[in-house]
């Protein structure tokens, strides 16, 4: 059973190793001279220097590509399941990497960024869907935790691959990290079907062998026993649909109904808590610490700047694999809602310290709070807000929130990536550590929202969860809610094959 795990966790990581890739690309490469060479503008000292509106339209273009890829493709999950749209994304994402590979102009470059992007909007959509469909719910937590650790994974492999070609001369200097995005495309061709879209379809059969390839094992009881809950929670969830049927909603033809219903009523509540756990990702300053790490550092004068970055996301791969345990002992809503608070507080030293006027005595205190904010981030909110963001919606709404989530973290992204090249860069506001005012200042919005939004979701099932959330217990009171009912009411195995026990009361 381990092993088939360990494999299930393989066959997702592909899809979302690129999101990380992508995101910190921009920063290294800036930091290559030779990558400055080709596209930016000449110094007095004989340097280059790339200009912020360079960066800005770069760094912004993959993320304002992902939203309208998840305009277009959202609503296509559903009718045409989870493996078109990956293997979509496969070929768009090869001609992007072709594009900037071949670019000899910024704008070029450009476009091909944005291409790429379109390719990691789809991924970045289908993979947590995916994982939360084919999971078990007791592996949820553990799984969609080494979602986020794929991505660190990605964010790692740029840093090591741009730090090896930093040696390197000529073209191949910046080619090199380029050229590394071949292999995703390559990988995505081997993910299955949702075993949960296609017994939605009533293949049943086809999901029994979807989850054959995901697990690895032969055990015939154990997939009749994952069909069969899948099937029982597809009945209640179109029992709930016929509940809704009488009105429908639509936005210049296309039937927008379910997208309406995720702010109807209790599911509101939870559409916000799921876009705010991502959203809260980009509010407490990840754009800042992990997509510009290298090129930050070099300007604010370290001189191993490449080897503090390459030893800053090996300590995030650390920290964030440290979460796989955490999200399932401590649980969710306590790896989220103090850390936040801490990470505001470090932001608000670093911005301190970018005050003092010598940075030559400050750099590396501010290398210190950033390992430090790194380490606490990866623990919590970076790895554990995809597990909340995942799990919050119902089952017949996950697909449409979970393109909410990823149109609300794109938009996020679109707003850090363009605006702090112009809050670093020399050319234009050269901010240096006191960028950390205002990230302190986004992020305290993150972590007081997060007080009241956030409820534990350790162990609970869907099912469970919509009872929670239709008796408007405040979120923030689930642990307890789930206890006290625990005391009352006896517990009894639900379905067959189930590894965990839940409570039947729907009363609170």
């Amino acid at each position: 059973m381990a092993n088939a795990r360990f494999a299930e966790a393989v066959l997702f990581l592909v899809g979302v190793v690129m999101q990380g890739f992508d995101l910190v690309a921009g920063g290294q490469l800036a930091a290559l001279p030779e990558f400055r060479r080709q596209f930016g503008y000449p110094q007095p000292d004989g340097s280059f220097l790339l200009p912020a509106h360079y960066l800005s339209a770069w760094s912004s273009i993959a993320p304002a590509c992902e939203i309208v890829a998840t305009f277009i493709f959202a609503p296509l999950l559903e009718r045409f399941g989870r493996k078109p749209g990956i293997l979509a994304a496969s070929l768009i994402s090869t001609a992007g990497v072709i594009l900037q590979q071949l670019a000899t102009d910024w704008r070029v470059h450009l476009a091909g960024r944005g291409v790429n992007g379109i390719a990691i909007g789809i991924m970045f959509t289908i993979s947590p869907l995916w994982i939360g469909e084919t999971c078990r719910p007791e592996l949820r937590g553990f799984f969609l935790c080494f979602f986020n650790t794929s991505i660190v994974f990605g964010q790692f492999a740029i840093a090591v691959v741009a730090r090896g070609s930093s040696h390197l001369g000529g073209k191949w200097q910046w080619w090199l990290p380029i050229v590394a995005m071949y292999i995703f495309p390559a990988g995505w061709f081997f993910f299955p079907e949702s075993p949960y879209w296609l017994v939605r379809q009533g293949r049943n059969r086809e999901a029994q062998i979807s989850l054959r390839t995901v697990y690895g094992f032969k055990n015939e009881a154990f997939y009749t026993a994952e069909v069969r809950r899948m099937e029982s929670e597809n009945e209640q969830e179109l029992s709930t649909r016929h509940s809704h049927a009488e009105g429908s909603y639509k936005f210049l033809g296309i039937d927008m109904s379910t997208e309406a219903e995720c702010f109807n009523g209790t599911n509101l509540k939870r559409t916000l808590t799921a876009v705010f756990a991502a959203s809260g990702q980009q509010m407490i300053g990840a754009t800042f610490v992990i997509g510009y790490a290298t090129y930050f550092l070099e300007l604010i004068g370290v001189k191993d700047y490449f080897d503090a970055s390459v030893v800053l996301y090996v300590v995030m791969l650390l920290s964030s694999m440290g979460a796989f345990p955490l999200s399932e002992i401590v649980g969710r809503r306590t790896m989220i809602v103090h850390p936040q608070f801490f990470l505001c507080f470090a932001l608000l030293l670093i911005g301190i310290l970018g005050c003092i006027p010598n940075p030559e005595k400050t750099s590396w205190g501010i290398v210190v709070l950033i390992y430090i904010w790194a380490i606490v981030y990866q623990l919590s909110i970076g790895a554990v807000g995809f597990v909340l963001a995942s799990e919050i919606a119902t089952a017949r709404l996950r697909s449409t929130t979970q393109g909410l989530v990823t149109i609300t973290n794109a938009l996020w992204g679109l707003i850090m990536q363009f605006t702090v090249p112009y809050m670093i860069n020399t050319d234009a506001g050269h901010l240096g550590g006191k960028v950390g005012f205002i990230f302190f200042g986004t992020g305290s919005i993150a972590a007081i929202g997060g007080w009241y939004l956030y409820p534990e979701t350790k162990g609970i099932s869907f099912e469970k969860m919509d009872e929670l959330y239709a008796s408007r217990t405040a979120p923030r009171h689930f642990k307890r809610a789930v206890a006290a009912q625990g005391e009352i009411t006896p517990h009894t195995s639900k379905e067959e094959g189930s590894e965990h026990v839940e409570g039947t009361s729907s009363s609170l």
